[in-house]
């Protein structure tokens, strides 16, 4: 087994013409979008205003982010100087963050062989409007990303004639299938598929759409096995699931952790407990708690950071923002009496029924069962401690960095 770069070297120099691109090329174009392209790849969507791959590497900046990551790069040097990919066309990239609708948007065109092109939107960047939005998603039936999105969409197969191929990662993917449910039908029927990875799923008013039923066939979804953040909201969709080497469902949603075996991902037939009762608290508050009251709920959350200074995840990692950061502790002790309260009160109920989630599982299994997860636990917990000596994997390993385990 091996992970997504083991693939790449062993169909570097395969022509897309003579080894179709599969899900493991969608994804590595997925995960170069959250590279910063500004000021490399034009805006327009048009044949006149394209950038090879290769070229846009060369201009790549170097410094590292929540999102700019050592795999990243270098999955984008891998793919710049492989046959397969060097000349991929790359236009229409655009990098959205507006506060004052609370969006964070971005994405690119990616024009692989004649009249085929790739739809590439990016997950969930560092900034603290886009992490808002997301939770947005929990009680809106459409967020400001999600329009944006369609309205990309039908811009660029209005100047672009042929086929198209939509994909992203978390974030990412939920925009992908969102887009191609509520476009005119005229124009799903010029998309081929669309790659989801470990993606939120949808909001019911949109699961139950007439578009949704017309283009949920196209749509494949692939999930780690500790899935967190591809279990949000609805997911009728059947998953793949696929086999992380990571430890718990937020460090799974790196892509660079998933297994691949004959140029293929290595899947698993069940999620991990774990994700399950996770799935069951989020969904069960959501359902308990009014639309209004989880707006307020997240207004008052992130408005506490927001109100600080803070404006990404990023700047929380950075000392020169301590004062920032203890500015939040300082509105939050600013609250009334009834914000206090509310917040309180929505975050005990979530605690509640995760117990409740993990004590209903728990009753499920029998006292040697029980004492056999505990001791797996206690073993998987052991082995991250700093000074425990394991033996290195055989196979290749990414380079993994704090930032590569965030959630995208």
């Amino acid at each position: 087994m091996g992970i997504i770069f083991d693939y790449l070297d062993q169909v570097a120099y395969d022509s897309i013409y003579d080894t179709p691109f599969n899900e493991l090329d969608m994804l590595m174009l997925t995960e170069i979008t959250y590279l910063p392209f500004d000021q490399i790849v034009s805006d327009q969507i048009s044949p006149d205003y394209t950038c090879r791959l290769f070229e846009a590497a060369e201009k790549m900046p170097q410094d590292l982010s929540m999102l700019v990551t050592k795999n990243r790069l270098k999955l984008l040097e891998k793919l710049a100087s492989s046959t397969r990919f060097k000349n991929i066309k790359l236009m229409g990239y655009v990098n959205d963050i507006d506060p004052d609708v609370q969006k964070q948007f971005a994405a690119m065109i990616c024009k692989i062989k004649p009249e085929t092109y790739v739809l590439t939107f990016r997950g969930t960047d560092d900034s603290i409007i886009g992490w808002k939005e997301d939770f947005h998603m929990t009680y809106m039936d459409q967020v400001p990303a999600q329009k944006t999105a369609v309205n990309y969409l039908r811009k660029a197969m209005d100047a672009l004639p042929g086929q198209f191929i939509l994909t992203g990662h978390s974030k990412g993917g939920n925009l992908a299938s969102y887009a191609a449910s509520q476009i005119e039908p005229e124009y799903q029927e010029r998309i081929q598929s669309i790659y989801s990875y470990d993606a939120p799923g949808l909001n019911h008013s949109v699961i139950t759409s007439q578009g949704y039923q017309t283009i949920s066939d196209k749509i494949k979804r692939y999930i780690p096995q500790g899935s967190i953040v591809g279990m949000m909201l609805e997911t009728p969709k059947q998953a793949q699931i696929v086999k992380s080497t990571a430890i718990g469902g937020l460090a799974q949603h790196d892509t660079f952790t998933w297994q691949i075996s004959d140029q293929t991902f290595v899947l698993l037939d069940n999620l991990n407990p774990d994700s399950l009762q996770v799935d069951k608290t989020l969904k069960n508050w959501v359902d308990s708690v009014s639309d209004e009251e989880l707006k307020d709920f997240f207004d008052l959350f992130f408005g506490l950071i927001l109100d600080a200074g803070i404006s990404s995840i990023n700047d929380l990692t950075k000392l020169e923002n301590f004062n920032k950061i203890l500015a939040v502790f300082e509105n939050a002790n600013a609250l009334t009496d009834e914000e206090r309260d509310m917040l309180t009160r929505l975050a005990k109920l979530l605690v509640d029924m995760r117990y409740q989630s993990w004590k209903d599982d728990m009753n499920l299994l029998t006292p040697a069962e029980i004492q056999k997860e505990i001791r797996e636990n206690i073993s998987q917990l052991v082995n991250q401690l700093p000074f425990v000596n394991t033996e290195k994997p055989k196979e290749e390993t990414p380079d993994t960095t704090e930032e590569d385990t965030l959630l995208s």
